[in-house]
This record gives C-alpha cells, structure tokens and sequence, in this order.
C-alpha cells in the first residue's frame, strides 16, 4: 500500500493591507487549495509570477501562517509554530542561497543549525558531517571557518541542498 505523506485540505492565504487611515484592501494570494502528495509521487508546483508558488511553499514550511486550511504529514496535523515536527520533515532549499544565508555567519554555523536541530549528533559527529558537506561541494574543510562572501558564488550554490536535506 503507497503511504500518504503530504495532505493539504483547503489551504490558503488572504494578505491584508492597509491603503489608508480607514481602509484595508486584501488580496487572495493562495485561494483554496488541495492536494496529496503519495509516496514514490513527485509534485510540481507550477505557474506565473504572482501566481502563489512562494507563498505556498513558505505555508509548507512554516515560515508564514495560512490564512485557513489543514497541513497532514504522515496523518499528524502541522500547525504553525510547529517547527520541532515539520522541519525534520519539510525542507527549503532557496534559489538563490546567496540571499538565503546569513552574511555574519561562518559556513561551518551555517550548516551546523540544521544539524543541532535535526538529529542527535555530538559536537564532533556534526563537524565530522560538516566537512563531509563541505567535500561533497567542493569546498575544502579549510573553509567551514569562512564566511559566505568569501567563497565563489557556484560553490555557495552547492551548499543550498545539502543544508535543505
């Protein structure tokens, strides 16, 4: 039997702005929306700029607050503010990691986060696992101690997936 991983029922996000002293204005960014997402299915989200791709994905996440409607992972309800759960299971992997990553931070803070989040991992075992990374991208363990800026703009890029998984 194919086990459902990802329910959505009806999720959809309504932004409200203020256009003046007494009026607000609002816009439909996600209408209502419901899918399953099985296992050994893979799940496009596709359309124009505008469209809400960004917005749903940022709900998946966590990172914005639907405005109604029910997230399932594995038959468990997500709520929002629930990121112990969802984020040993939901992942953002940015397009452009270079907006995504803290400038003040070190690559080696940066892919340790996750880590100490997600698993069990002694200090040593998550730095062991870190350079492992950086060898994966093409970075040399020498650099966990560098900052984003300081490293070419395609290695920085190679960061964004092994940090999402």
């Amino acid at each position: 039997m194919v086990e459902t991983l990802l329910e959505v029922r009806n999720l959809s996000k309504t932004f409200r702005y203020r256009t003046g002293w007494f009026r607000r204005q609002t816009v439909d960014a996600v209408k209502p929306l419901s899918f399953t997402l099985r296992e050994r299915q893979t799940l496009a989200i596709i359309g124009e700029n505008g469209s809400g791709k960004s917005t749903l994905a940022k709900m998946l996440a966590g990172m914005i607050e639907p405005t109604s409607g029910e997230l399932l992972i594995d038959d468990h309800p997500l709520h929002y503010g629930d990121y112990s759960f969802r984020s040993q299971r939901i992942r953002m992997i940015f397009q452009d990691p270079s907006t995504s990553l803290n400038p003040r931070q070190r690559i080696s803070q940066i892919l340790d986060f996750p880590l100490r989040l997600n698993t069990d991992l002694e200090p040593e075992q998550r730095r062991k696992q870190i350079v492992e990374t950086m060898r994966m991208v093409g970075l040399l363990p020498d650099q966990v101690s560098f900052y984003p800026h300081m490293v070419a703009p395609g290695l920085i890029r190679g960061l964004g997936v092994p940090r999402g998984l």
